[in-house]
């Protein structure tokens, strides 16, 4: 797989100094993690997700771009079509399981959420070695108590299946939003976490969740930030999680509103917004989002892709790191870059650049989303 791999080889080479590498769900865990992008969700109760995978129609038209996908059991079917859904994910893993292991390797990668610890013990024992199929499980309604269940839960399928299965961890119940039992929480979790780093992909959030709690909901025009009460709660999930020395990637939140079909995105309030809170998602260290509509996979993804001029400073700082300390003067001069505060930062921005790519100077992420969009669009009609 590989970022924007809808572009052809002449718009990669307007648009990028250094192109997407390519990966897969044996690389190397903080790069895999940080390649996520936009993570798109499908119920489990939808009856061809295996022959969309197969078949490519996951890696083209109103999907292209898309590397993630995560099949849901959990707020995504309802209660009373549980058992349905149950079954149709292990038949659908079944086929999946029998398929050509290059149309598999070709992507998305494939994650399954599931409800609680006791309902994997279940799908292992009907699923066994299709679990092959999967990438990694998400853990919902992560807690203390709970989550070292989801892990023991995760041996058995990564015995199972073969191979180790990825935890991804959710972080969306009271325990975590309200403001008495937040710290305590998150700094069991965290403890947690940190004994099992090896297997954890990313950290997820759940916004909607979040906001639930206090009977919210933000408008299209609104992004999760402007909601105090919740960008409070991020800050410290991110405070916790986010830290240099841990290795963590922490993914953004859901943004659960979309176009009804404009033919130009910029004519979208909520695809302006979600551009703008992937930007804020960035900037205070989320990476990936959450999706719940293929119109925003390649915004998200786009909004990842590293500027020549970020890069070129990251470069420096690497380049002098163990060599010099002190202040050292941009490629552009504009601005100020220290070796010493700004090595952890330019670390980050080099795996970025590696999985999304570095545009070519004078182009924008913009750009490449604009040029993406119009694509699309023009190949509805």
């Amino acid at each position: 797989m590989r970022h924007f791999s809808g572009l052809t080889d002449s718009d990669l080479k307007t648009f990028f100094k250094y192109y997407p590498a390519e990966f897969n769900r044996d690389t190397e865990r903080e790069t895999l993690g940080l390649a996520l992008g936009a993570a798109l969700y499908t119920p489990g109760s939808r009856v061809d997700f295996a022959q969309k995978i197969v078949s490519g129609d996951y890696s083209s038209g109103a999907f292209s771009g898309l590397t993630t996908l995560i099949v849901c059991l959990e707020d995504a079917v309802a209660d009373t079509e549980l058992e349905q859904a149950e079954q149709n994910v292990i038949g659908e893993f079944k086929k999946l399981a029998k398929a050509n292991t290059q149309q598999l390797a070709a992507g998305p990668a494939l994650f399954l959420r599931i409800r609680t610890p006791e309902q994997l013990e279940k799908l292992i024992k009907q699923a066994g070695h299709a679990l092959s199929v999967l990438t990694g499980i998400v853990f919902p309604k992560c807690l203390p108590a709970t989550l070292p269940l989801f892990f023991e839960a995760l041996d058995r399928a990564s015995e199972a299946a073969g191979r180790g299965l990825y935890a991804l961890p959710l972080l969306e119940t009271k325990e975590v939003l309200y403001s008495e039992s937040r710290e305590q929480t998150l700094a069991e979790l965290h403890g947690i976490m940190k004994s099992e780093a090896y297997r954890v992909l990313t950290v997820r959030v759940g916004a909607t969740d979040f906001s639930s709690l206090y009977g919210l909901r933000r408008p299209a025009e609104r992004t999760i930030y402007d909601v105090h009460i919740i960008r409070d709660c991020l800050t410290s999930i991110l405070n916790r999680f986010n830290r240099a020395e841990d290795g963590f990637t922490v993914s953004g939140p859901v943004y659960e509103h979309f176009s009804g079909g404009e033919r130009l995105w910029l004519s979208s309030k909520p695809e302006q917004t979600l551009w703008e809170e992937v930007q804020l998602d960035v900037l205070n260290g989320f990476k990936g989002k959450t999706c719940i509509h293929p119109s925003q996979i390649s915004i998200v993804n786009a909004g990842h892709i590293v500027s020549l001029e970020t890069f070129e400073d990251a470069k420096l700082i690497l380049n002098q790191s163990g060599k010099r300390n002190g202040v050292l003067q941009s490629p552009k001069r504009n601005k100020m870059n220290e070796v010493k505060p700004h090595l952890s930062w330019a670390k980050k921005i080099a795996a970025q650049a590696e999985v999304y790519g570095v545009l070519n100077e004078n182009y924008q992420q913009i750009d490449v989303l604009n040029h993406i969009r119009a694509n699309q669009l023009s190949n509805q009609y």
